[in-house]
């Protein structure tokens, strides 16, 4: 009958340790599986975190390139504005009623000169609208490289998230556990001492 006793005890006792074990496992596998998961994100966001360093590096100084490029259009612009006022002064002054060729050619070369200014301040003009495009395309660039990255941290975010809760888990299941092998040692000394003493 001891024997028996005994037989049965160390059984259950082994399948307790076993049960234990395997919950164990399983959730040291799931937590080391989130670290994989983890550190494999972490690899490509900072990958990423670099390629678009670079973008918004190089977008940050075409952005300066054409801020430079708009500076002097605009001081250009303001010249040829200058000018043609002055041309259209001149053309004012000169009289209606001509006394010769020469100022009749005067008037003409003033109007040429003027219709000139025009064309090329519209021409400068047209640039600086240009520039300005390719700034906001710059800027676009820049706004989706910064959301990108932000997306990658909010995986690795998301994955922490995972990790903390199934450490939890495993806390909770390594209490549970500890306190059910307490019982599991008590239970068992209680029944070699009743084995012993009976």
């Amino acid at each position: 009958m001891k024997d028996i006793k005994g037989i049965a005890v160390i059984l259950v006792l082994c399948v307790a340790i076993v049960f234990l074990g395997i919950d164990k496992c399983g959730s040291s596998r799931r937590v080391d599986e989130l670290r994989g998961q983890y550190e494999e994100a972490s690899r490509i966001a900072k990958i990423e975190r670099v390629i678009k360093e670079g973008i918004i590096k190089e977008q940050k100084e075409r952005i300066g390139t054409l801020d430079a490029t708009i500076v002097v259009l605009n001081t250009t612009i303001k010249d040829k504005d200058r000018d043609l006022a002055r041309v259209e002064g001149e053309l004012g002054n000169l009289v209606e009623d001509f006394t010769s060729l020469e100022e009749c050619q005067a008037k003409y070369n003033k109007l040429v000169e003027g219709f000139n200014l025009c064309k090329s301040i519209n021409a400068d003009q047209e640039s600086v609208i240009f520039s300005l495009n390719e700034k906001y395309k710059s800027q676009v660039i820049i706004s989706l490289s910064w959301e990108e990255s932000y997306k990658s941290i909010q995986v690795l975010v998301g994955i922490s998230e995972q990790q903390v809760k199934e450490l939890e888990k495993v806390n909770k299941r390594l209490r549970l556990t500890s306190g059910l092998k307490t019982s599991f040692v008590v239970v068992l000394a209680g029944l070699i001492v009743y084995s012993v003493v009976k």
